[in-house]
């Protein structure tokens, strides 16, 4: 959003022009960010011709506008109306008696308008006070540019399949965009009905959040397609596309594509389909019965986002919707696909039909959202483990914001959520991620069965309605089991009004008495943290005795204030806490207690621990060494029992947590790592391979990642038979699966010959799909001997500036040994580096490889080209700085944190070596003997 732009008011009747600085007024509380509630909108009638064909001239990309806004004060003695505009030029307001269409109360001239550029209000001053209830019409003329960045009505290009050009118009009104379409009251609680009738050239055809009514002649070459109104609803899910799409489905379900795209979006429509019925059953109100008959699907080549939840009209870029059979259709991409408008269509019921109330509770919806994302898709599509999967793809990830200075709460204090970036603020992955998990840790203690009634109360309750989270938790508290003893308040509170999480620290005596503390968990010391912050903590568990890891119920809570000592009544070997991580928080165990459950780990079948309770002990383990909770060798000493692991969760867990530490190797010291990676992976590197049958869809997750690290430090001579699977599926004609294609290429060109670059080339230069270019681009920089040609080539503009910072990141990133020659390339070809892709960009190439840089030698060369090179950044000189103290904070980091690590490796790898030397000593011995 461009807030430097003020909007122009345009005054036809008496020719004024109001901006930011004639007539407005400047309050800098952010509170008059808020509308009052003295005047409120029922319903909106908008009108719009769009301009988007080059016989338009010199109107191209710009849209006329009228709105009539019924509307009505709450209070007497109402003298304004204040509603939102931005970015458009306004004209002829005027103000009618809505029971009397005819009846001209007002027109409004330059003395009767006050507008202020920040809080984009438009206040409109009345010569006679409202009736109080009584209905008004407001009726605004305007004009606006279909813009060019992807926020409000925004335009995007794409080229069909007979090589043509083609332009279509589309809309994001989340966050504060209607505004930037039509004059409105801007906010999420002022909900209204929706009418839209849009003048169009006579080849496109409009879609809107409901069904089109009818499309009657409209000039020359023009049609209008008037629309059915939307049920009452937020201003930020109007939407619609003016394009020349085509539509296949039923009238109850349809899809909204480019014509090349109509066969390849079955897959889209069947998730669509099985979804919407089964929210239908679980919220036990259809998705008809909410406000409207149809839901259609529309694919965008340009969109900020995976999908936008418009009711009616949800609006994805195209690689959600489009899956090309035997091409682009692999278990990785459906997943996506699936995840998606799993998440999307949820919105239908959290969000559309029951709303936060203001910006400050946002993850009333996406919470939920993303919760059902994977645990409604889950039940849809059981194959993908999107169960298990939660554990390592959001509670991990968000642990690593959440521990931060920089993190917020859920639930922020409503004053505090106001200007445009105030509100930009909560769209975080706290509101989405943390969200999500806060929700299943709550739907697992009180039970599914009644968390599910409580969901269903709550949105029957306020259909149509706002909420805040009191309202949510409300219809908690009145199912939650009454035998659960727990502060509720205080457990709401911990969880949604606190910023972070805490370590439960488990600590085992002599006497079997089990003691209990907390302390939050933070990662950067000094970085602002409260660190006396603790939280209300269910407690679950399970021993070698008692090894049901399915019962999620709290056993008991540790209120926040409170330290817990218990035992067990039945003696155990072993014990873990928080089952499936289902709670969202970190255990530390005291040493003798983890040394048992690395030997429960070691036995056949990991003696019933789960993939995801192994996952959560590795990304724990690995977190605590990063902050010297532990030491790093007791971590991978503890990770020795992997090696007998097949499962995903644990191995996604290693990978993601190695790279922290193998980015900050010298070369010398991951010669040491690599020894130890080649003795954990043999296993699993034999067990999957290149290709396995009766595997399943994690099997081929993890074959990626295996053979991945396995290729990228030269082991079980990964980089040759990825050449020769390589090889042979161009010799049968056929590319590889689609989920593993990118691992391939890049193994195979990273130690290849030319030929395979060459390849690869080959089929960029004719691919049309833009996620296969980027895996092919991505693979073209995998090469560890022509990675000089491949940057030339990006230099010269041989590779399209579009791909040459995706093309950038791994000749470095998979290639450790080249990490010092491409950094110093880059800082020596920067101006022309820049003259591709732009400063800002190459700052952020620079930063990206700052955290790959080891030795005090590559840091002198970083500061020296940032002295050197520095004025030409402009604005990005920051990220050059951010650059400069990565490197300085990795390099103390590295000097505090590994040395134990590096002597770990060669006390172990002296070891193997004296093995080996013992038995080639008693194998001489023996021969001797015989002899």
């Amino acid at each position: 959003m461009n807030l430097s732009i003020s909007t122009l008011i345009l005054l036809v009747a008496t020719g004024a022009i109001i901006g930011t600085n004639a007539n407005t007024t400047t309050v800098p509380e952010s509170s008059i960010y808020r509308l009052n509630s003295h005047v409120l909108p029922i319903s909106y009638d908008i009108w719009l011709k769009p301009y988007l064909l080059a016989t338009d001239g010199e109107r191209r990309f710009t849209f006329d506008g009228e709105v009539n806004v019924t509307l009505y004060a709450t209070q007497a003695n109402t003298s304004e109306i204040t509603l939102h505009a931005h970015l458009i030029n306004l004209a002829n307001i005027s103000l009618y008696n809505d029971s009397n269409a005819e009846e001209l109360l007002q027109t409004f001239t330059y003395s009767d308008i006050a507008y202020d550029g920040d809080t984009h209000q438009l206040t409109l001053i009345l010569k006679d006070q409202l009736t109080l209830k009584n209905k008004f019409r407001l009726r605004l003329a305007y004009t606006g540019q279909i813009r060019d960045g992807m926020q409000g009505f925004f335009r995007a290009n794409y080229t069909d399949h007979e090589g043509n050009e083609k332009w279509i118009g589309v809309t994001q009104s989340q966050r504060i965009d209607a505004r930037t379409i039509f004059p409105c009251f801007d906010e999420p609680a002022l909900k209204a009905k929706f009418s839209l009738q849009l003048s169009r050239p006579k080849n496109y055809r409009t879609v809107f959040n409901t069904e089109l009514l009818e499309s009657i002649p409209d000039g020359d070459d023009r049609m209008l397609d008037r629309f059915a109104a939307t049920p009452p609803m937020s201003t930020y899910l109007v939407a619609f596309i003016v394009s020349e799409f085509e539509e296949y489905g039923s009238d109850e379900l349809k899809i909204i594509t480019r014509a090349e795209y109509q066969n390849k979006t079955h897959f889209a429509y069947e998730v669509a389909e099985r979804a919407i019925n089964a929210y239908d059953v679980y919220t036990q109100q259809p998705y008809k019965e909410l406000g409207l008959d149809v839901m259609q699907m529309a694919g965008s080549p340009k969109f900020p986002h995976n999908g936008m939840e418009n009711w009616g009209l949800v609006i994805y870029t195209d690689d959600v919707l489009v899956n090309e059979p035997d091409y682009t259709d692999g278990w990785s991409n459906k997943e996506y696909t699936l995840s998606v408008i799993v998440h999307e269509t949820a919105h239908m019921w959290f969000g559309n039909s029951v709303t936060f109330a203001w910006w400050s509770y946002f993850w009333l919806n996406e919470a939920f959202a993303r919760y059902y994302q994977y645990f409604m898709a889950h039940q849809l599509y059981p194959e993908y483990h999107l169960d298990q999967q939660f554990v390592v793809n959001q509670i991990h990830l968000i642990f690593g914001i959440d521990a931060v200075g920089s993190t917020q709460p859920m639930t922020s204090p409503e004053e505090s959520i106001n200007t445009p970036s105030e509100i930009g603020y909560k769209f975080s992955s706290i509101a989405y991620a943390k969200g999500a998990a806060i929700i299943r840790m709550i739907a697992n203690l009180m039970g599914l069965d009644n968390f599910d009634n409580a969901i269903r109360a709550y949105l029957k309750e306020y259909y149509l309605k706002n909420t805040t989270p009191e309202d949510l938790f409300k219809h908690l508290k009145q199912h939650w089991p009454s035998s659960h003893q727990v502060d509720l308040d205080a457990f709401f509170h911990d969880w949604t009004e606190q910023v972070g999480f805490p370590v439960l620290f488990v600590n085992i005596n002599d006497k079997h008495e089990i003691e209990l503390t907390q302390q939050r968990f933070i990662l950067g010391l000094g970085d602002g943290s409260n660190d006396t912050l603790t939280y209300t903590i269910p407690i679950t568990y399970a021993t070698n005795v008692e090894s049901d890891f399915n019962n999620l119920t709290a056993r008991f809570y540790v209120p926040n204030n409170m330290n817990k000592t218990f035992t067990v009544d039945k003696p155990f070997k072993w014990i873990i806490f928080n089952l499936q991580q289902s709670n969202y928080y970190r255990v530390f165990y005291d040493m003798t207690t983890l040394k048992h459950i690395k030997t429960a780990l070691s036995m056949k079948q990991h003696d019933g621990i789960p993939p995801t309770n192994r996952a959560q002990l590795i990304d724990d383990s690995f977190n605590f060494a990063r902050i010297a909770m532990m030491d790093y060798d007791e971590v991978f000493q503890f990770l020795e029992y992997i090696e007998n692991d097949t499962d995903y969760l644990p191995w996604y867990a290693t990978f993601s947590n190695m790279q922290f530490v193998a980015q900050r190797l010298t070369l010398q010291q991951q010669s040491l790592f690599v020894k130890y990676l080649d003795d954990i992976m043999t296993k699993i590197y034999t067990h999957l391979g290149f290709t396995r049958s009766n595997e399943t869809v994690l099997d081929i997750y993890n074959r990626n990642k295996v053979v991945s690290w396995a290729c990228k430090y030269h082991l079980f001579k990964c980089g040759g038979q990825a050449q020769e699977f390589f090889n042979t599926s161009i010799k049968v004609g056929n590319k590889p699966t689609p989920d593993f294609r990118e691992t391939l290429y890049c193994s195979a060109t990273r130690d290849g010959a030319f030929f395979y670059y060459q390849t690869l080339n080959e089929w960029f230069e004719k691919e049309k799909l833009n996620s296969e270019k980027k895996k092919l681009i991505y693979a073209m920089g995998c090469t560890r001997y022509f990675y000089a040609y491949h940057y030339a080539r990006i230099l010269n503009g041989d590779i399209p500036s579009d791909y040459a910072a995706a093309g950038i990141t791994p000749m470095y990133a998979e290639n450790p040994e080249n990490v010092e020659p491409v950094f110093i390339m880059i800082t020596n070809t920067s101006e022309r580096l820049a003259e591709r892709i732009g400063w800002p960009s190459v700052a952020n190439v620079i930063k990206d490889i700052a955290n790959y840089l080891t030795t005090p030698e590559q840091k002198q060369i970083l500061d020296d080209f940032v002295t050197e090179k520095g004025e030409y950044f402009g604005n990005s000189f920051s990220t050059l700085q951010i650059a400069t103290a990565t490197v300085e904070l990795n390099l103390e980091w590295a000097k505090l944190r590994l040395p134990k690590l590096i002597h770990y490796f060669e006390k172990r790898n002296s070891a193997g070596r004296k093995s080996v030397t013992v038995i080639l000593l008693i194998f001489v011995c023996i021969i001797q003997w015989f002899l």
